[in-house]
């Protein structure tokens, strides 16, 4: 009997659960993170592609059972495109039977292989974008998108195989583990080794430009600020010619090392030190544009600047440290947020509470479309200017 395993919300973006095909109920235990990654590119396909289907359920965007069930079916009319029919109506067949699985979530991720016997169900805490991907391997970026602490992307390239990870200085999360059937390299000699070998140097880019395709599909959604590509020097040529929309504009470290095989904790420490390179020079750039700028009036840096010029919505990018601890008052009615003494709101008269200022200093940036940029080099800069600053849009 094909068993399904429910990812059900509980202290983390999800938990597990394993249960029969038509049971609706489900019982939580665990949270969703790098070890449900993990299992899930574990599943054992037998080689058959796998339906990778992500349901948006946020109410913000999707906020009436009708507009949910339009997005649905027009996920399952693409699944039924790109899968078949007999995948697409088991999918249907499911969620019918197990209309609880998207209460309360904001999203929803189904994982589908019917030849094998395969099927994952992951409720999410986040909203995802909707999306069908029919592939080889299970598509997890969405996952690693939700968990990563960062927007690096790692692509580890062989002759044969690939390995995709999303994240930044917290760390790396691989969304992707890929391996292609190429025949190996002989040595008989004559023309027709000659002949074998450029037909196996045409696999071979084949199998990166599927690899580089694949890096682009999880660029779109989520764009990486930066690529990092380990590979040996014989593919660099290839991999760079292979590299194609929005993948060619971005800055990419190219790394000459064998990590096939290694770890994600010893990958993530040959990469660790580029990324620092890379994100220290860009805050020192950054640290330099707020202090010519507050010459010019174009920055504000301290607290009372800073939420005046938040509650005039004239900020471009803030800039706070890594470990700032700043107080502020808050009116519960408006919502101002001032540094000075508690009293009552200079708009309404409500009493004042004393609230995180780094907390609603953040939320109020995001709210006008601003950058946030958390300092992690220059927090000494900081420090001297009252803990935070801002580049002005005006």
């Amino acid at each position: 009997m094909t068993t399904n395993r429910v990812t059900e919300p509980s202290t983390g973006a999800a938990a597990v659960a394993t249960v029969p095909v038509a049971a609706p109920s489900v019982a939580a235990s665990g949270t969703i993170g790098t070890e449900t990654l993990e299992r899930i590119s574990r599943l054992d396909t037998r080689g058959h592609r796998v339906l990778s289907l992500y349901v948006d359920l946020d109410p913000g965007r999707f906020p009436t059972p009708a507009t949910r069930d339009a997005q649905l079916g027009s996920l399952l009319d693409e699944a039924r495109r790109e899968a078949g029919e007999f995948e697409a109506e088991r999918l249907r067949a499911w969620l019918d039977a197990n209309p609880t699985v998207r209460r309360g979530a904001r999203g929803l991720a189904l994982f589908a292989c019917a030849q094998a016997g395969v099927f994952e169900a992951v409720r999410l805490h986040s909203p995802v974008e909707p999306l069908v991907v029919v592939d080889t391997v299970p598509w997890l970026e969405p996952l690693a998108a939700l968990i990563s602490p960062g927007d690096w992307g790692v692509a580890i390239v062989g002759r044969r195989s690939a390995r995709l990870f999303r994240g930044g200085p917290g760390g790396l999360n691989e969304f992707a583990t890929l391996e292609d059937d190429l025949h190996r390299r002989h040595a008989q000699g004559g023309w027709a080794q000659a002949r074998f070998q450029r037909g196996i140097e045409e696999q071979v880019a084949a199998h990166v430009r599927g690899v580089i395709d694949r890096l682009l599909r999880a660029h779109l959604p989520r764009p990486f600020a930066h690529l990092v590509i380990v590979c040996s020097s014989e593919l660099r040529p290839v991999v760079r010619h292979s590299l194609h929309g929005g993948l060619a504009e971005l800055p990419v470290i190219m790394v000459d090392a064998d990590l096939a095989g290694a770890a994600t904790a010893e990958i993530a420490a040959v990469v660790a030190p580029l990324i620092e390179r890379v994100e220290r020079d860009g805050e020192r750039e950054l640290i330099a544009r707020v202090e010519e700028a507050l010459a010019t009036g174009a920055a504000a840096a301290g607290l009372d600047d800073v939420l005046a010029m938040l509650e005039q919505q004239r900020v471009a990018t803030l800039v706070i440290g890594d470990r700032l601890q700043l107080r502020a008052w808050c009116c519960p009615t408006c919502l101002r947020l001032s540094a000075g003494a508690a009293g009552a709101c200079p708009l309404d008269g409500a009493g004042l509470s004393e609230v995180d200022a780094v907390e609603h200093a953040i939320e109020a940036a995001t709210a006008q479309a601003a950058r946030v940029h958390v300092a992690r080099y220059e927090e000494s800069w900081l420090r001297q200017h009252g803990g935070i600053a801002a580049l002005l849009r005006w």
